[in-house]
């Protein structure tokens, strides 16, 4: 297996001269991106990690990265991954800003709304890439190879919309109930309704806390504030209907992960004629980090 870096994808899209021999491109660009796992938190737990981290951390890493734009949130940085481009190149440079000109009385705009979209108002919105100035690396792909397919999965609709662009063939995302998408003239794959149901029946059903590592339970703290019940005793400890304690934890990732594993073997991605480009969008990270903090056992 090739692992192929985002410049070396992107080079394959540059022209090529008669002389020059014309490189096989990958027949599947899988890009994760894990929201608020910053490189501070990856060197922390670098040593715990196993699996498919494990893997990645022992090839070509650049641990240290930073951000070389101020505005570090969600979709000012998405906006970056799949384009290449810094937020004032893209257009998105917040979550979400205040626009005067727009004709309507909400003058703050989602940055993956549509602001023109009848009755959209930026907690109630329209999701678009309108907003998304610059072509993704998916866009770029389909121009070279018009057989390409672009697919994003998310946690987050702006975090599928950014890195996925203009002309996605599919793009879905967790709304807070179930996984929808933005494209209604798109092909319903048939997996999105198995996945649904599954998680459906999963937030439905209570969950106890996980079972945590020695590394991950010593940081373990029960924090008391008034008013409230204790929280720290046990991580991810769900009630029946929460789906805010299931978007909040390692669940919610799961779910984002089956369905592009769902949509990779219904769609054939990696088998057609032209390579394809999967994007997902992982964002428990983020949602534990604002729920609970980032120095806890949650986070761990």
């Amino acid at each position: 297996m090739r692992i192929f870096t985002l410049a070396a994808a992107a080079a394959l899209l540059a022209t090529q001269t008669a002389a020059q021999p014309q490189p096989v491109p990958p027949k599947l660009l899988v890009v994760i991106s894990v929201d608020q796992l910053s490189a501070d938190l990856f060197d922390e737990y670098r040593s715990q990690f196993t699996g498919g981290l494990a893997r990645l951390a022992s090839g070509t890493v650049f641990r240290n990265g930073y951000q070389s734009h101020a505005a570090t949130e969600t979709c000012p940085g998405h906006s970056t991954i799949l384009t290449g481009d810094h937020p004032a190149r893209t257009g998105v440079t917040a979550n979400a800003w205040v626009d005067q000109s727009v004709q309507r009385a909400d003058k703050t705009i989602y940055c993956a709304e549509d602001p023109e979209a009848p009755g959209s108002t930026h907690s109630s919105y329209q999701v678009s890439p309108v907003q998304l100035r610059v072509p993704t690396l998916g866009e770029l792909m389909k121009t070279r190879w018009p057989a390409s397919r672009n697919v994003a999965i998310a946690g987050k609709d702006r975090a599928a919309v950014m890195m996925s662009g203009h002309g996605a063939d599919q793009r879905w995302y967790w709304d807070g109930k179930q996984f929808v998408t933005d494209l209604a003239a798109a092909p319903r794959p048939a997996s999105i309704a198995a996945v649904n149901a599954a998680v459906g029946q999963m937030i439905a059903t209570a969950a106890q806390p996980l079972v945590a590592p020695p590394f991950c339970s010593a940081r373990a703290q029960a924090i008391h504030v008034e008013g409230h019940a204790p929280v720290g005793a046990g991580a991810f400890a769900r009630a029946a209907g929460d789906a805010g304690a299931f978007q909040a934890s390692p669940e919610s990732d799961g779910s984002v992960l089956a369905l592009a594993a769902a949509l990779v073997r219904e769609m054939g991605l990696g088998r057609g004629s032209a390579p394809d480009v999967l994007s997902i969008g992982l964002s428990a990270t983020d949602y534990v980090g604002h729920t609970y903090g980032t120095e806890g056992q949650e986070m761990c």
